[in-house]
């Protein structure tokens, strides 16, 4: 009895199974997959894109290609072509038999939108897998993506400036490449129409010369700037400087006839001492002598020399008198005055003497004092002698002032004596 209901048990639990499952639409296979409208168990198919028909949208990390190889690539269900800088897109379509809404997944170097912005360095084979799920059950399937490699411009190595003199040959010295070793055609315009320009005495400035090459697919350009430096000219003296003669205490100013071969440029003229910037000198007492004078004038780095003699004459001074100091004698005493005079021109000099003494020396008499220049006995008279000194041209003088004292008289004989 027991068996029966156990078996009875098992029966029931079953047909509630199978009811349940009965209500429930279940997927009667794994969903047909299409890329792009093509079935991927229907057989190959290759796709060529370039990216004038492409949607931009978000790259993905750069990926390495696989091995070329039978084995890798017997499974493909699909193939995809294009070139290095293209915008891959694969669309996956898929149809479940049973209605089911289906998601789909992609395999690097494709993004989840299944988007690949490709660029320089991506040539190659990726295999890439993608996924079609119902969510109960996926298809997989191998999608093959070539890239092939972009048409590389040619390359232009020049330098980017080049910096000659005026007269000097401009040579660009531009050497080209094409990596796919196609023949390169070189065109120059601008100021240069060729490789080599020789220049001339205009040419100063900055010029550009552009420089085009091309393989018949691409073209590359570069431009190149030529500095023309201007190659100057020295300033000339339009008058040689000749020698010259001034005295002490003149002004001497110097203005040289100076003028620059390159019209517009400036000229700097600077004067050897003691002139000044302005080629002034304001001579003085003392600076009597002979000067070599140099005047350089100078242009865009270039001198031009003149030189000439100076000659200062000494102005004529007058004499220079030491000071005399006066003077006190007694009655009978000798006076001599002899002074010292210095011209600094060396000129001739002439002393003279007036007022009490008529020469440089006086002998004194007993009368000098008393009586007849002071009032009475041992007074003492004074008198003034003027020294005059002369060059000729200028005089000094100076005032000495003699005090002669009264003296005891000697006595005198008388003769004859009987």
């Amino acid at each position: 009895m027991k068996k029966a209901i156990s078996i009875m048990t098992i029966l029931s639990l079953l047909l509630m199974v199978f009811i349940i499952s009965g209500c429930e639409k279940q997927p009667t296979g794994p969903p047909n997959v299409t890329l792009e409208g093509v079935v991927i168990n229907s057989g190959n198919q290759t796709v060529m894109l370039n990216a004038t028909n492409l949607n931009q949208s978000t790259t993905t990390s750069s990926v390495t290609p696989v091995q070329s190889g039978e084995d890798n690539f017997k499974n493909v269900s699909y193939t995809l072509t294009a070139t290095e800088g293209d915008l891959v897109t694969l669309k996956l379509k898929a149809v479940d038999p049973d209605g089911l809404p289906l998601t789909y997944s992609y395999g690097t170097p494709l993004n989840d939108q299944g988007l690949w912005q490709t660029k320089d360095g991506d040539a190659g084979k990726y295999l890439v897998r993608v996924t079609a799920s119902d969510g109960f059950s996926s298809t997989i399937a191998d999608v093959l993506v070539v890239i092939n490699a972009r048409n590389k411009p040619p390359v232009i190595d020049c330098p980017d400036e080049v910096t000659v003199k005026e007269g000097e040959t401009v040579n660009l010295d531009c050497t080209f490449f094409d990596k796919e070793k196609d023949a390169i055609i070189v065109d120059y315009s601008g100021w240069m129409t060729s490789p080599t320009y020789t220049t001339n005495f205009d040419s100063a400035g900055d010029h550009k010369v552009l420089v085009r090459a091309s393989d018949g697919f691409s073209n590359s350009t570069k431009t190149v700037v030529v500095h023309v430096q201007n190659v100057p000219r020295s300033p000339v003296f339009n008058e040689h400087l000749k020698d010259l003669t001034v005295t002490e205490s003149d002004i001497v100013t110097l203005k040289p006839n100076v003028s620059e071969p390159d019209v517009g440029e400036p000229i700097k003229i600077t004067y050897s001492e003691p002139f000044d910037s302005n080629g002034v000198w304001k001579t003085k007492i003392g600076d009597a002598g002979t000067y070599p004078i140099t005047v350089v004038a100078t242009s865009q780095g270039l001198s031009t020399k003149e030189s000439f003699t100076l000659t200062v004459k000494m102005l004529n001074t007058a004499p220079v008198m030491s000071l005399i100091p006066n003077m006190t004698v007694n009655e009978g005493d000798i006076v001599k005055i002899t002074p010292e005079v210095k011209d600094r021109e060396n000129n001739p000099i002439t002393i003279t003497y007036s007022g009490w003494m008529k020469d440089s020396t006086y002998s004194t008499t007993y009368d000098d004092a008393y009586p007849k220049g002071c009032d009475k006995p041992g007074c003492s008279a004074t008198y003034k002698v003027t020294v005059t000194a002369s060059d000729g041209v200028f005089n000094t003088q100076q005032d000495v002032y003699v005090t002669v004292k009264d003296s005891n008289r000697p006595p005198v004989f008388v003769w004859p004596t009987q």
